[in-house]
């Protein structure tokens, strides 16, 4: 006997039996693959922006650790990477970098102390909930007066100051080490080929010059005695090439990273396979994406369910979302954007609601250890498509299989308007299950 437990876009749950059953042509098939996709999966988590940063300041503490815990333990969520911004990204309160002293090539002015308001407040409270937590972190954009146009928003990475970045990611790193918060990994510059029309912090770089900066930094944390991992690029799906010719052009950029990053708004998550196959000691990494606000915002479990799903049986070894907290019209947002929280934050009543991805790490990520195996569930009727769009019409039903200590757990969704006869193929035995419209199951064996 197995049980089978679904939730709805809408909220709706049910849980009921799944039998073993014999072959049904006209069913959707789900094979579960021979082979698992990933072992040792890092974590799933969510980004500990300033502005998330912001709103958990100020909440009641009592009812700031209640929500801290139901997200990052095991009784809740049990997310356990959180993203941290270096200075100011498009979801901070303020707008600053932590050397804003034109020409200051020794770092002298060089200073957190902005964050030590609420930032790093926020994320030591996150840690002492879950102080296994693993961070990474990604500047927006360096110092202005590192770039063309002398400015926090727009403009290019400038090749003469690469070593002095390096060193100021450095400090940053050891800064937030003396106040008790590890950085494990950093990722060179959030979405490199974006100047976002200067609405916000950002950065374009060239690929030599993420190349020559990774291989800088790689010797600077080397030299101060941090095992910090890099992984570059921390942009679309649709970079893949880009990605590609870096490592081929620059070998030496290659040795010095320890993994890519990737965001899904621009293609599809299939497309960065052939990475792993080309350098398999470079790991995958899931770095951004999240509800928008005026989308279906608390409806599209589906959505981040198959976005997870994918991201696993490519063989990613973490998925990160976007803004722990925002409030109801997405604020704070120094950008142009229209995100919205994995959880939101009335400013008038201090109410908390949550997105269809908090739903969906809900299901998923508390059945994704370290110690999980993964395995992708083939579909007769999958396809690929980029996740950013979202289809809205053929949808087919995909999912994995989770094996924990030779227990199995399914994640089967049906994002299709119809109910879906299913059989599943799970090592020899066969299995039936009706998925919901619009539903995602979790089923345990």
């Amino acid at each position: 006997m197995a049980i089978q437990y679904s939730l709805s876009k809408t909220g709706d749950r049910l849980c009921r039996e799944v039998f073993p059953a014999e072959t049904m042509l006209g069913a959707v098939e789900l094979k579960m693959a021979e082979k698992p996709a990933i072992k040792g999966f890092l974590g799933t988590g969510v980004a500990m922006t300033g502005a998330s940063c912001y709103l958990l300041s100020k909440m009641d503490a009592e009812k700031r650790t209640e929500l801290l815990r139901s997200i990052f333990t095991p009784e809740g969520l049990g997310l356990s990477v959180i993203r941290i911004s270096i200075g100011a990204s498009d979801y901070s309160a303020e707008l600053y970098s932590y050397d804003d002293v034109a020409g200051d090539t020794e770092l002298k002015h060089f200073s957190v102390e902005r964050d030590e308001r609420y930032v790093i407040p926020m994320i030591k409270e996150a840690l002492k909930v879950n102080p296994g937590l693993y961070v990474f972190a990604s500047p927006w954009s360096p110092p202005g007066w590192m770039k063309t146009g002398g400015m926090l928003c727009g403009g290019h990475m400038r090749d003469m100051y690469t070593e002095c970045f390096a060193e100021y990611v450095v400090k940053f790193i050891k800064a937030y080490g003396e106040r008790g918060i590890k950085i494990s990994a950093i990722t060179p510059q959030n979405e490199p080929e974006n100047h976002q029309y200067a609405k916000m912090p950002a950065c374009v770089w060239s690929p030599d010059t993420e190349a020559k900066y990774v291989v800088e930094l790689r010797k600077k944390l080397e030299e101060n005695g941090l095992d910090t991992e890099i992984w570059m690029y921390d942009h679309n799906f649709s970079g893949i090439d880009r990605v590609l010719w870096t490592l081929d052009t620059h070998p030496e950029a290659a040795r010095a990273v320890n993994g890519v990053a990737f965001h899904y708004y621009g293609g599809n998550v299939e497309q960065t396979v052939k990475l792993k196959e080309k350098y398999p000691h470079l790991k995958l990494h899931f770095t951004e994406a999240g509800p928008r606000l005026y989308d279906n915002y608390d409806k599209d479990v589906c959505k981040w369910t198959i976005m997870m799903c994918r991201a696993l049986c490519c063989g990613y070894s973490s998925f990160t979302g976007w803004n722990l907290m925002l409030d109801e019209t997405g604020w704070p947002n120094v950008g142009p954007f229209g995100c919205g929280g994995l959880v939101t934050r009335n400013s008038t009543t201090g109410d908390i609601s949550y997105s269809g991805q908090y739903r969906a790490f809900e299901l998923v990520a508390k059945h994704v250890t370290p110690n999980s195996e993964i395995y992708p569930l083939v579909s007769d009727e999958a396809y690929q498509s980029a996740m950013f769009r979202y289809p809205k019409i053929n949808l087919p039903c995909e999912g994995i299989a989770i094996e924990n200590g030779g227990r199995l757990t399914v994640i089967a969704v049906n994002p299709d308007p119809a109910k879906k006869q299913v059989q599943l193929y799970l090592r020899g035995s066969k299995w039936y299950a009706e998925l919901m419209p619009e539903t995602v199951s979790v089923i345990e064996l």
